[in-house]
């Protein structure tokens, strides 16, 4: 596991093998992580700049299809 960018008590993107996943932290009183594999695009967007970390993890976070019901 190769930690690529993070914000603390937001987010981790780490590499693991083959595939990058995003560490989400979520919640307010009961605090939970949900696992999230990036897609190609977001990889190829995330190696152009680090700073498009925070772009990514807010784009998985409004995609109801990728994040933790609620």
């Amino acid at each position: 596991m190769k930690v690529i960018a993070e914000k603390p008590w937001d987010y981790c993107i780490e590499a693991r093998g083959d595939e990058v996943i995003a560490v989400i932290v979520n919640g307010s009183s009961a605090i939970y992580l949900t696992e999230v594999a990036l897609s190609e695009d977001e990889i190829r967007l995330l190696r152009q700049d680090e700073n498009n970390a925070d772009l990514i993890i807010e784009k998985i976070k409004r995609d109801r299809s990728r994040s933790p019901a609620r």
